[in-house]
C-alpha cells in the first residue's frame, strides 16, 4: 500500500524528506489552513484508494498536555464545523485529541475558550479539510503533530503573513515586519528554535509509525 506524506509548508517537508525517502514515500507540500483541501483533492486524483496519508507538521498546545517540542498523533480531529472524526490507522505512540481552527489561535485566553469548546489539545488550521478529503477518498489516515508554540504562548498577529497560501516562506513579508517591529525578533527567534524542535520530534515519530504500519 502507497504511503503519502503531507506537509502544510516546505519548512515542515524539509524536515521530514529522509524519513519520506528511507520509506519510498510520496512526499508533498499542501499549502496554509483550509486553501489546503484543493490541494489535497487534486493529490486524491493521482493517489486512489488503498493509500495511507500522513498529515504531519507543528501545531500549537491548547493545554498542559500539550508539551513543547514533543509530537503526538491525534486520536481523534474535531474540524472546523465542529464535527469529530476518529483516525482509521491504529498506533502505540502518544496521542491528544486535536482541532481545527479557521484562523490562527493567537492568545493565550482564545486558547483556554477553544480547548473548553471542543476537549481538544493541540490545534492546527488543516486537519479539517484533510480528514474530510480522507474519508471520502477512503484512504487510511491519522494526524502526526508537533508541538511548536506553548498554550501560554502569544503568537505575532503578522505570522500568518510570513508563508505563502501554497507553504512557501514568505521571506520579503517577514523582512519588512522585522524592520518595522524589530523587537519582536528575540521572540521570532525562540518560535523558530522551538518549531524546529517540534518537526525533529515529527520525523522521530514519523519513522516508527511508518515503520508500524502493516505492509
Amino acid at each position: 500500500m502507497r504511503t503519502l506524506i503531507l506537509c502544510p509548508t516546505q519548512f515542515e517537508a524539509a524536515h521530514l524528506r529522509s524519513v519520506a525517502k528511507t520509506h519510498s514515500a510520496g512526499l508533498h507540500v499542501i499549502g496554509l489552513g483550509t486553501a489546503c483541501e484543493q490541494s489535497i483533492r487534486s493529490l486524491a486524483v493521482q493517489s486512489p484508494s488503498p493509500c495511507r496519508v500522513i498529515l504531519a507538521g507543528t501545531a500549537g498546545a491548547l493545554g498542559s498536555h500539550a508539551q513543547l517540542g514533543h509530537a503526538f498523533i491525534a486520536e481523534r480531529v474535531v474540524d472546523e464545523f465542529g464535527v469529530v472524526h476518529g483516525s482509521k490507522l491504529t498506533h502505540e505512540l502518544p496521542h491528544l485529541p486535536l482541532c481545527c481552527s479557521k484562523e490562527v489561535v493567537a492568545s493565550h485566553s482564545a486558547r483556554v475558550e477553544l480547548a473548553a469548546r471542543t476537549g481538544a489539545a493541540m490545534v492546527d488550521m488543516e486537519s479539517g479539510p484533510f480528514v474530510r478529503v480522507a474519508i471520502e477518498m477512503g484512504w487510511h489516515w491519522c494526524v502526526l503533530r508537533g508541538i511548536s508554540d506553548d498554550a501560554t504562548t502569544e503568537i505575532p498577529a503578522e505570522v500568518i503573513r510570513w508563508v505563502h497560501p501554497d507553504g512557501r516562506t514568505n521571506h520579503f513579508r517577514f523582512a519588512v515586519d522585522m524592520v518595522r517591529k524589530p523587537s519582536r525578533l528575540p521572540a521570532v527567534v525562540t518560535m523558530v528554535r522551538n518549531a524546529n524542535a517540534a518537526m525533529r520530534s515529527v520525523a522521530t515519530k514519523l519513522n516508527t509509525l511508518v515503520q508500524r504500519m502493516p505492509s
